[in-house]
């Protein structure tokens, strides 16, 4: 995975007066056995080619909880699960 995905150039967070990143999201609820469900909306991103497309992009899951304010990403610690959103 790379960066953030941060076309906009805002700083990290819902809770930060200069952000969030267009790819800032909830913090995912695990469960104690392990496994999470949750729906959520991501608005001004798209499947339509552009900017603000995340078409080919990853979708990761940290190992902490996100502050929603520290750049870059929440100080949530190191990356423990990532998939990808198809380019096609």
């Amino acid at each position: 995975a790379g960066d953030h995905f941060n076309p906009t150039r805002r700083q990290h967070g819902f809770d930060n007066p200069r952000g969030p990143h267009l790819g800032d999201l909830p913090n995912l609820m695990v469960q104690p056995d392990g496994t999470a469900t949750q729906s959520l909306l991501a608005r001004d991103v798209t499947l339509a080619p552009g900017a603000r497309s995340v078409r080919g992009r990853a979708l990761v899951v940290h190992a902490g909880r996100d502050d929603h304010r520290t750049d870059p990403s929440g100080n949530s610690g190191e990356r423990i699960a990532c998939g990808v959103v198809p380019a096609r």
